[in-house]
């Protein structure tokens, strides 16, 4: 008896001494991430791959209040061509904006791993995606040391669904998109913050961060348009292949409560 309560008291003091170290590893990799992310001046001007080659532009004109929208880059790589590369511009007016989906791509095995992006859906039928990702430049990979130490800058990528399905057909990932439950007014109020976004971001280039503006919490900033609820920070920040779970959990799924399991299957994309 008397040794095993001495193996419990050194495995606790084990314990304790390992979570210390962690924490102040996690404390000095926090200090000194936002210390090069502090320093590090983005740029507009690189040698960029590509699909992220053109910034997306957003014009608004007319009446204010259904205001004439023009999208310009609006990017449709055909992914499977030898030459993928193909834009288009689009127009249409503030109130043709009907529908909001929120689509899941989860690219990895770890289901919290995922890439998060949004369409908005027009009452003609065409679709705009919303995608914000990690700006790259040519021979560079996306990493988790480059997301934390300011490697790479932040972009709104405006494409047509076609476009960012594609290259996740391509790449056999699985997707799921999920109908948002809200009237065609907060889609629109939705689309005029990431309108305004894009402005800015266009001419003052900002950095991605792994944590702080990666594809989700940039989203999540105007979540708070479609529900009182607050977007637990955690889903946002690091599990953001849970979004599809949160967007259950604060009741925004367009579709019967059956449970998630079903909406899971329902919503998943059939290539």
């Amino acid at each position: 008896m008397t040794n095993k309560i001495s193996m419990l008291i050194t495995l606790i003091k084990l314990i304790k001494s390992t979570f210390k170290w962690v924490f102040l590893a996690l404390v000095l990799l926090g200090v000194v991430t936002t210390i090069l992310y502090s320093i590090t001046e983005p740029k507009q001007s690189r040698n960029w791959i590509p699909a992220h080659a053109r910034l997306a532009s957003i014009e608004l004109s007319g009446d204010k209040s259904n205001p004439l929208i023009d999208v310009n880059n609006v990017r449709d790589f055909q992914w499977q061509d030898e030459n993928p590369e193909r834009y288009q511009a689009m127009q249409f007016q503030l109130d043709d904006i009907v529908e909001l989906t929120a689509v899941v791509s989860h690219f990895s095995a770890i289901s919290e791993i995922a890439h998060v992006f949004m369409t908005f859906v027009l009452n003609d039928g065409r679709e705009l995606g919303v995608s914000i990702e990690a700006r790259r430049e040519r021979g560079e990979a996306f990493s988790i040391q480059g997301g934390l130490l300011g490697q790479f800058e932040l972009i709104y990528v405006l494409a047509t669904p076609e476009d960012l399905l594609g290259i996740r057909r391509i790449n056999q990932e699985k997707v799921h998109v999920y109908p948002i439950k809200e009237t065609k007014q907060k889609a629109q109020e939705m689309f005029l913050l990431i309108a305004n976004e894009v402005e800015v971001l266009s001419k003052e280039p900002e950095l991605y961060h792994l944590f702080f503006k990666n594809c989700t919490n940039q989203l999540v900033k105007h979540v708070s348009i479609l529900t009182q609820e607050k977007y637990p920070w955690y889903f946002q920040t690091l599990a953001p292949g849970l979004a599809g779970l949160t967007l259950y959990e604060l009741g925004l799924i367009d579709l019967p409560d059956t449970g998630f399991e079903d909406i899971q299957e329902i919503t998943l994309l059939k290539y």
